[in-house]
């Protein structure tokens, strides 16, 4: 379908569904248009939770979350940016301090999809390939970030988990029924 046309730019979420995500579908048409720009527009905080990394976009991309864009105008001027390569950096909310979850590892967001897919530190630490005292230590300083290590009342992995996917969408690549009893 893109053959078809001659386009300059591409406005994509990350999250397309079951298989290829908007960086798989950037990647395929970059290499094929290397002109084109792109501007993903996503509810992803960043592109950890789509087990990609900041560094590893394509080099002039823009990145806007859904929840920091109140009107098109800041699309418009983040496709001018691309398509002009000036200013792309302004367009990086994946970047931003201040971000939802920030303070997360990229090795921490991994293993909190993991266990709000249902998993258990056992079978977390099984697929990592590491012990599980560092899953235990991993999910530690993830319950820091995310503040839940002081609860008393409930379960403290169901409020992180809670918190997590509230953050991150409630996508972890889970069917559904477990993402409503996280």
């Amino acid at each position: 379908m893109f053959d078809r046309g001659d386009h300059d730019a591409l406005v994509l979420d990350i999250d397309l569904g079951s298989g290829p995500n908007g960086f798989d579908l950037a990647e395929l048409i970059l290499r094929k248009s290397p002109s084109t720009a792109v501007v993903f527009l996503t509810s992803l905080p960043d592109p950890r939770f789509a087990e990609r990394d900041s560094k590893g976009l394509p080099k002039g991309v823009a990145y806007l979350r859904k929840s920091n864009v109140s009107n098109v105008s800041l699309v418009i001027e983040a496709l001018d940016a691309v398509l002009r390569g000036t200013r792309v950096g302004d367009f990086r909310h994946d970047r931003e301090p201040d971000r939802p979850l920030a303070g997360l590892t990229r090795k921490q967001v991994r293993v909190m999809r993991l266990a709000a897919s249902g998993q258990t530190n056992s079978q977390i630490a099984q697929e990592c390939g590491v012990s599980v005292n560092a899953i235990d230590d991993t999910i530690g300083r993830a319950f820091q970030s995310l503040r839940v290590e002081g609860m008393v009342e409930g379960n403290v992995r169901v409020a992180a988990v809670r918190r997590f996917l509230e953050v991150a969408g409630g996508r972890t690549g889970m069917p559904a029924r477990h993402a409503e009893t996280a």
